[in-house]
Formats: structure tokens, sequence, C-alpha cells
């Protein structure tokens, strides 16, 4: 699909300009001016648009008009990529890790710009020299790997307890896929029961529960462990840090109406980011030994001569090589979501993501390249989203245009089917945004031609939105879609939208056989397939541990000084190819509970 674009020129500094020509050696020099470009981008309801001035062939300045992203990501865009973009003159700088779609679409809006201007992109790819520096941190009691919920609620619990403290984080900014997400799951946290008047669940009721949901596959030990500290640690983290959890429980999407779901910001009731960044800034000043590093890429563990882990090698954005030794290091990598292989090693396909995708796997495969093993790794992933399989980010397509399509797609009075073309509607029953997973990587819902006629004339009887990643448009129930052929086109044009004459001809345009010999009553004529995907948070099985969060060995033994938290080792409290559990927030919650847990366990080992 063609990005696309268009530019404004604003003022004219040059009166001449060098114009293209077949001598491509030739130095080709943009027009001095200011120019407008706009491109899709990560945001499912505005394009990017930038303003770039350039005057003696030079970028002298990048402007935001619209961010097309989650702004807390674009932050670390405007921060990280433009200064380095204007500091070297190159569009070869590194995309901003945590914000690769941003940093695309910014590098083709100003490409676009160079080549309608008199330049040639080609001839701005300067190459950026990486330093072959080697930098040495040495004498760290606790070394965190990931930088997200878990491994921000290991910083400050190990910090707290008095150790020194080295984190390394891969993107730009603090939070991974934590700050993507509502709230935790709690049971029982002290301040809101006593505004609520007493507890909300007998914790016994919630394991018991669990463990027969999990059906003897997950480790009882470590959902007793979670259950009954939980609570606890909502209250540790607003008593000693910048957090604050909301007065209130909720339920979620559960059989059982128990209040195990909250969310939370800073104190000030900013967001998850100013909560993150305020409480590891307070941990770090407990030690002035205390550091921790954006942008900079684990890559290894470093081993003694024995073969025992002593610290770990990373690698900065400029190239720098960090050399951090200590005595512990805990893994918080955020699961493998990022990592296509594997994600089809261990859930059978590569998904769309709603997540950081620098949650690649890496801390997982250095634990196992030290005897580390799994633990139910073939989890279900997190999902809480149904969407069009290619979701329409240009401005060119209304809002309403692609709020009918996704309507269409979600209606579940549809005939729906799985990525293996058998009967879906039953599991996923009324909500696809949870149950999307089950029909693999894609769905696709059918229609026929009597159908689409009948939505053209008497419209649809329900507006279907998504859970998130609405994208602003409107729909009034039973009004007539006159246009509804031209928004199939239009889908058809993104890849969301199959037409065939045939459930033969459908077969050989999904690549799928559809294993049902009749479609409403109806073998033969036009059929409409809507295609879609569950939009993945995270992976949620990982590595094998014990109550004290030690990475063990296949023999069950421990790693003493490898710890694994949050999405890296969640698989023990779930069970295999079963999605994870609906209390609400059993992720985060696990993130955070397991992070403070482990912190102060490493931390204690060390003394």
């Amino acid at each position: 699909m063609k990005k696309l674009f268009y530019i404004i020129v604003v003022s004219f500094l040059m009166i001449t300009s060098c114009s293209k020509n077949n001598n491509t050696s030739e130095s080709l020099k943009v027009i001095d001016g200011t120019y407008v470009g706009k491109s899709e981008s990560y945001s499912v309801e505005k394009e990017m648009e930038l303003k770039v001035t350039f005057k003696d062939n030079k970028i002298v300045s990048i402007e935001t008009l619209n961010s097309g992203s989650t702004e807390n990501v674009y932050k670390t865009v405007e921060e990280k990529l433009f200064p380095r973009i204007i500091g070297s003159q190159s569009l070869a700088v590194d995309n901003i890790t945590g914000a690769t779609v941003s940093s695309m679409a910014a590098k083709t809006i100003i490409k676009e710009i160079i080549n309608s201007n008199g330049g040639d992109e080609s001839q701005w790819n300067k190459e950026i020299v990486k330093s072959q520096e080697v930098v040495k941190k040495e004498g760290y009691d606790v070394i965190v790997v990931g930088l997200g919920a878990s491994g921000i609620a290991s910083y400050i619990s190990a910090a707290y307890e008095g150790a020194t403290v080295f984190g390394i984080e891969k993107a730009a900014k603090l939070g991974g896929n934590g700050a993507m997400t509502a709230g935790p799951m709690a049971v029982n946290p002290k301040r809101q029961v006593e505004l609520n008047g007493g507890d909300f669940v007998n914790p016994e009721d919630v394991i018991k529960d669990w463990i027969e949901y999990t059906e003897g596959d997950a480790k009882e030990e470590m959902i007793r462990q979670f259950v009954n500290e939980s609570g606890e640690t909502l209250e540790w983290l607003e008593n000693n840090f910048d957090f604050k959890f909301g007065d209130k429980m909720f339920t979620f999407f559960n059989p059982n109406p128990w209040p195990l779901w909250t969310i939370y910001t800073d104190k000030e009731g900013i967001d998850k980011d100013s909560a993150y960044i305020n409480s590891m800034e307070q941990a770090k000043k407990l030690n002035e030994k205390n550091e921790y590093m954006l942008e900079l890429d684990a890559e290894e563990f470093i081993l003694d001569d024995s073969g025992n882990i002593t610290g770990v090698k990373a690698k900065y954005y400029d190239g720098t090589t960090y050399e951090i030794t200590g005595k512990t290091v805990i893994l918080a990598g955020g699961g493998y979501i990022g990592n296509p292989e594997m994600s089809k090693e261990y859930t059978g396909y590569v998904w769309k993501t709603h997540a950081m995708t620098q949650s690649d796997g890496t801390t997982i495969k250095m634990a196992q390249s030290v005897g580390g093993t799994m633990f139910n790794p073939d989890v279900a992933v997190e999902d809480h989203i149904a969407q069009v399989a290619n979701i329409i980010r240009s401005d060119d397509v209304s809002a309403d245009y692609k709020a009918i399509l996704t309507s269409l797609l979600l209606d579940t009075s549809a005939v729906l089917i799985d990525s293996n073309g058998e009967l879906f509607n039953e599991k996923a029953g009324n909500n696809l945004a949870f149950n999307g997973w089950m029909a693999g990587n894609m769905f696709y819902t059918i229609y026929n031609e009597d159908e689409i006629n009948s939505i053209k004339i008497n419209g649809m009887k329900t507006f279907n939105e998504p859970t998130f990643l609405k994208q602003g448009g409107t729909y009034t129930p039973n009004t007539p879609i006159e246009n509804i052929e031209e928004i199939l086109t239009i889908g058809e044009k993104y890849g969301n939208v199959v037409i065939a004459n045939s459930i033969e001809e459908l077969n050989e345009k999904l690549n799928i056989k559809v294993n049902l010999s009749d479609i409403h009553g109806k073998s033969d004529g036009k059929l409409y397939v809507i295609k879609g995907s569950a939009y993945i948070y995270s992976s949620t099985g990982g590595l094998d541990i014990d109550e004290n969060y030690n990475v063990l060995k296949e023999d069950g033994s421990p790693i003493k000084n490898l710890y694994a938290v949050g999405n890296d080792s969640m698989g023990v409290l779930f069970a295999s190819e079963k999605a994870y559990v609906t209390y609400g927030g059993a992720a985060q919650g696990f993130a955070l509970t397991s992070g403070r847990l482990a912190g102060k366990n490493a931390a204690l080992s060390t003394k």
C-alpha cells in the first residue's frame, strides 16, 4: 500500500534550483523552503504531518503538526530522531526502538520532500559511524534487563532494599507494554478495602477458581503467591513511590463478579509514564551508584570461567558496548511477541500486534543459553482487540467508511470462519475482542450477495465497534448504506475485502479451504469476505521459575543469581494452549507483583 502524501510549499528563499538529470552522481540540492508532508503512521485515526525547513541544502528544522502516533511514544521521535537527523544531515540514522513505525513515517515524509523539491533521497544516506568504545560498569548488586512495568518494579524494589542497581532498556522510553495497559489485578488492596467497607473477595475462592481453570497445568504455589501478594504490591507502590491506584475496584470479563481490577497513574493523576519516570528517579537517588540507561540493548551474559553469570553485555544506540557486572540479574524483557520465529514456534502463528515489539524474546534466549528452561511457553497470546486485518490509516478514507467496514467484520451474527476455514461463530461467542485469537492470526466474516443488497437498502441492524483501535467514525443502525459497494471496493484495495463468485474461487483467493458446503443456504453467487485479525498485546508463556523468581534448569534446580519476571515468566500461572484468566489485569498485576518480589529477593541475596 502506497503512502499518501502531499507537499505544500510555504516559502521559497532561492530563485533558481537544481533539477534532476540522468547524471545520478551529481549532487542535487533541495530548494530552500519550508514544506509540509503527510504519511500514514502508527495512529489509526490521523496521519503524521510534519513541517520541514531546508536552507543551503540542509535540514534546519523539523516540526510536528500532527504526530499520527501515541503521544508519549512519539516524544522519543521528537526528542531523539529529529535532532539526530539534523545533526548528521542523514536519514541513515537508526529508527528509535519502541517508536519504529513513527520513525519510518517521519523518514518517508522527509524523503518525499527531498525528491519533490530538487533533491535525491539516495544522497541523504550518509553512513553513521558507530562507536567502537567499550565502557565498563562494575560492582552492582542487581542488574535489571528491561524496564517495562515488571522491570521498573524490580528496579525500585531492589533499590528500596538497599541494593545498588543498574537498569537496561532497549527502547527510548520507560514502561514497555505496561504503558499500553490500563491497570493491574489485585486482591483486596488495603486502602481500597478500607474505602469500600471490607474485603472484596475471599482469596481462597480466587485461588480455587484459578486452579480449576488452569486444570492443573499451572503452578499452584505461584498462583497462591500472586493472589496473596498482589494487594500488598499496590499498597507498597503507593506508600513508597509515585503511584496512585484507583479508589474503586472493578469486575472484568469473568463469570465471577469479583472486583479485582483498578486503574493507576502517578500521584498527580497525569499518566502511568509519569509514575514510571518519577518512581525510577526516586529509586535512582537512593544510592549514588544507581543508574539506568535507555536505548541500551542487552545482548548476552558475561560469564566467568565456571560459566556463572557475572554481568550483562549490551550495545548502546551509538555503537558503544557496555559491560555491566553485578551479583544478580533480573530478566524483564516482556516476552517474545516481537519475535516472529518464537511466536510461530510457541503459538503457531505470527500475530498482528498492538504491543511494544522490542519485546523480542532476547532475555528468554539469554536464560536458555545458561540452561534456563521454559514453562508453558505456548499459553495463548494476550488479546483484547479485533479489527480489520490491514487497518486503514489513510486520511483519504473517511472515518465513517472505516467504521462501517469494521462493523461488518465484527458482526457475530454473520458467518465467521477461522484461519483453517472452519466455522468460528461458537468459539467467538459475542466477544471477538477476547476470543479472536482462537481463530488463529486471521478470521473472516462472510456475506452473500443477498445480505449485501439488504444492507444497501435497509442498513446494518447493529453498529459493532472495536473495544480498542476505534477510528472515530459513526453509523446509525438501520440506516441504508447505498454506497456499500464503494466501501467494499475500498476495503478490497487495502487488502481487507475479498470478493468471489463461488466458494471454490473464495478458497483460491484466501488460500485456505472453507469447510462449508453451503453459506447462508446459498452455495453459489457472489461472496463478500471481510478479513480480520486479533491484535495482540504480548505473549504470556515464558521461563520456568520458582517462588523466589529464580530461573529453573531442566532438572528443576535454580540458577541462583538469575531471576525472571512479568511476561518473561508468566506461563507458570496459566495453562498450555489456553487463554490466560479473565479476572482483569492479571498480566499487569503479575508484572508489578513479580517485579516487587524478585527485586527484593535479588537484593537480599547479595547481603
